[in-house]
């Protein structure tokens, strides 16, 4: 049976399986790209500063699980923070999360070339990255317009693929590649790292899990999200924790801190660029003056050839043959691997192991190249939802919330959101994005924190499935200890990023600024209150759900009524790509059979079928004749709807005197009352003229019949030609479709032949 079917701009299809796969695509391929990252500042203190921010993050998940239990809505801590304080806080908390967004789809899109680039070396070059990079924002960019939804089955086999690589390179790095010595020997705290680049590093390794809230917007779209959300949070975190901190692990024993000698400019006070050359592994690179030296610092194309770039020294300046000299120390990791750095670690697997490498290598390029874009896809479908809630509570203009009627997606913020994206890859700088990644983020999360915390004390009677443990009584209220902390440490990580991130401090206010400026002149504009919502702000949620028909069902006599109800239904059918069945009735008397010949009527009803079929080629919709007898006009328009799964019957009816409870003829209260499906009526007054196409055939249908008596009369020969020839002429002007070819069959059963050729 058919029926109608809603299409909310989210709905509650995902279960936890689906929610795993999804919260471990959003969090956990940030590890893929910000390892390298975190390697090349923090060095040997790489795993234990993971370890440490992972603990934060902890915390900070169970806020996002109490308030998503409890606020299951699709905008995360903007939805938190909007109830917990007022519109401008969520606002902010939303704005700054859309600028991590964009950075993370642009770093997701920068390294896929990248880790491809394991198997085809060249992707790897100018100008193919940056092609292949730009490209995969515009392809997000089209999907999300056309609104082609992520598949949570493909995130949830990735994200079991993805695990399952993980564990396997951890299992086995541990077993052929884990040196514990080693890696207490290559810390030196001060020095290696110097404490300028491990505060430097602390908000990279924060960025490694800031998917949270992605994940937290998938709330609405949770089958139990009281249960649910927060499981999949509590379970995916602490994993990603593990993992992270488990291949940091890998990764410093098999890429291990080292140092090269360069001379120092004694004016200047600044190490001398120092020439190199590529080694024998992809993306290493060796000392020009002694190839058997490794190049453990990242270096820099100079015309032609490569250098280890003039840079202030980070350790003490020495003499060595009557020549100021000063260590530089890095890893592989990144350097040589900073934009593939899960590659580095199956490159350095030793020689016996070769075989496995061969299969890892290509494996781990593609999975993670997928995974890449499978999370950038997800967090800007995210980021077009936040964009469309802000401008659905009037915080930004809705012309950035305007939805594609027939895709029902926010296509201007997505378009905008795919522009900037793409505008970051330009640079081709990794570490200037990894230098703004962050900065967002640290500013919604400790938002979520203090909405948790307020939240706590405003609404006592809020029902939360999920309580953040370990709470203390303060003021009559159970206060979260771990989001108060929570709260402080994300305060001082962003703290950090500030003072020590360059670009991220620029980038970032300038941001901020730009959209507190937007949100303002708005409000101010509109009239509307700064912090409190204006009234009517909200929709409810049927008023945002997209109707989407299939097959439309619309009876025609030729009457004017019928005829527009054919253009309406059209005009339907041209927005939702849905098929139109138009069913024209010849009544049979009671007094003669059923199977009587009726050829006046028949004619009629095919004249005035394909009429309604000219109507929808001018629309452009494909339409499909039915032409039926029976007794009773309303029975058979429910058996048709019956019979070709119609999803909606579109009816006119004139408005007749009330009887009883009775407003409508007999066929609309039949088919009210007995359709297997959602019926459209368009009541008319009772004085609404009713002449439409049937008057117009058989007026055309009379005067053939007064011209073939009158050359009857005349004893013309061959008087029958002139109608037999006007006859053929309609049939040859009368396109030859399946459509049209159908309306010649004069019972249901002709319709149950086209019915294989229409499927």
């Amino acid at each position: 049976m058919a029926r109608r079917k809603y299409q909310d701009t989210i709905g509650r299809v995902v279960g936890p399986g689906g929610l795993f796969g999804t919260a471990f695509g959003y969090v956990g391929t940030s590890i893929y790209f910000v390892l390298g990252g975190i390697g090349l500042y923090a060095l040997g203190v790489t795993p234990f500063l993971i370890f440490l921010v992972g603990l934060v993050f902890v915390a900070t998940a169970w806020s996002y699980a109490e308030g998503s239990a409890a606020m299951p809505d699709a905008s995360g801590v903007t939805s938190f923070a909007r109830r917990a304080f007022n519109p401008m806080a969520g606002f902010g908390a939303a704005w700054a999360l859309l600028l991590d967004s964009i950075v993370l789809v642009a770093l997701a899109c920068y390294f896929v070339p990248h880790y491809l680039g394991a198997v085809w070396p060249q992707l790897q070059d100018w100008p193919y990255d940056a092609l292949i990079g730009i490209g995969a924002v515009a392809l997000l960019v089209v999907l999300n317009v056309l609104g082609l939804q992520e598949s949570v089955r493909l995130s949830s086999l990735m994200a079991v693929l993805g695990l399952a690589t993980l564990v396997l390179l951890i299992v086995v790095g541990f077993i052929v590649l884990f040196k514990p010595g080693l890696m207490i020997q290559q810390i030196d705290l001060g020095s290696v790292p110097t404490w300028g680049h491990l505060l430097y590093a602390v908000p990279l390794a924060a960025a490694a899990f800031t998917g949270i809230d992605a994940v937290s917007s998938r709330a609405e779209s949770a089958l139990r999200p009281a249960r649910d959300v927060p499981l999949a949070i509590n379970i995916v975190l602490p994993l990603i924790v593990i993992l992270a901190v488990g291949l940091g692990t890998i990764a410093l024993s098999a890429l291990p801190v080292g140092s090269n000698v360069v001379p120092v400019d004694r004016q200047s006070g600044r190490t001398v660029p120092v020439p190199v050359v590529p080694g024998e592994r992809q993306n290493t690179f060796v000392l020009a003056e002694d190839r058997s030296q490794l190049v453990y610092v990242p270096v820099e194309r100079r015309g032609e050839g490569y250098v280890i770039p003039a840079q202030q020294p980070t350790g003490e300046v020495k003499e060595m043959a009557g020549e100021p000299v000063t260590e530089l120390h890095g890893t592989l990791l990144g350097s040589a691997y900073l934009e593939d750095p899960v590659i580095g670690i199956v490159d350095s697997l030793p020689d016996d192991l070769a075989w496995l490498e061969d299969i890892l290598r290509p494996w781990v390029a593609i999975v993670t190249a997928i995974a890449l874009l499978l999370a950038a896809n997800a967090v800007m479908g995210g980021s077009g939802r936040i964009i469309y809630s802000l401008a659905r509570h009037r915080q930004v203009p809705a012309v950035l919330g305007r939805v594609y009627p027939s895709r029902m997606t926010p296509y201007v913020g997505i378009v905008l959101f795919g522009v900037v994206a793409a505008a970051l890859l330009v640079p081709r700088d990794p570490v200037m994005l990894l230098g703004i990644f962050g900065f967002g983020a640290m500013i919604a999360f400790t938002m979520a924190h203090l909405s948790i915390i307020a939240l706590r004390y405003r609404e006592r009677g809020l029902s939360r499935p999920f309580v953040v443990p370990l709470s203390v009584r303060f003021r009559g209220v159970s206060l979260p200890i771990p989001a108060a902390l929570g709260a402080l440490a994300t305060t001082v990580i962003w703290v950090l990023m500030v003072a020590t991130h360059a670009s991220g401090r620029i980038v970032g206010f300038a941001w901020m600024a730009g959209g507190l400026l937007l949100y303002v002149l708005y409000r101010r504009r509109a009239r509307y209150p700064l912090l409190r919502d204006p009234k009517g702000a909200t929709l409810p949620s049927a008023a945002v759900a997209d109707i989407d028909y299939d097959k439309i069902l619309v009876p025609v006599q030729g009457t004017r009524l019928t005829d527009e109800m054919m253009v309406l239904g059209c005009q339907l059918a041209a927005e939702q790509n849905a098929i139109i069945d138009a069913v024209y009735v010849v009544e049979v008397p009671m007094e003669l059979p059923l199977d009587a010949p009726l050829p006046k009527e028949r004619e009629q009803g095919k004249k005035v079928l394909d009429l309604a079929l000219a109507v929808a080629r001018e629309f452009g919709v494909e339409a499909w004749p039915h032409l039926v007898t029976a007794r009773k006009p309303g029975r058979a328009i429910v058996e048709t709807a019956e019979e070709w799964g119609a999803d909606v019957v579109i009816l006119g009816a004139v408005k007749k005197r009330r009887i009883g409870d009775r407003v409508f003829g007999d066929t609309v209260t039949y088919v009210l009352r007995h359709a297997p499906t959602e019926v459209l009526v368009n009541l008319v007054p009772g004085d609404y003229p009713m002449e439409g196409s049937a008057a117009e055939i058989e007026a055309a249908l009379a005067q053939a019949d007064a011209e073939a008596a009158l050359a009857r009369k005349r004893g013309r020969a061959g008087s029958r030609e002139p109608a037999e020839a006007g006859a053929a002429a309609d049939d040859a002007a009368a396109p030859q479709t399946p459509q049209a070819g159908a309306a010649t069959d004069s019972t249901a059963a002709a319709d149950r032949r086209a019915e294989p050729e229409r499927k």
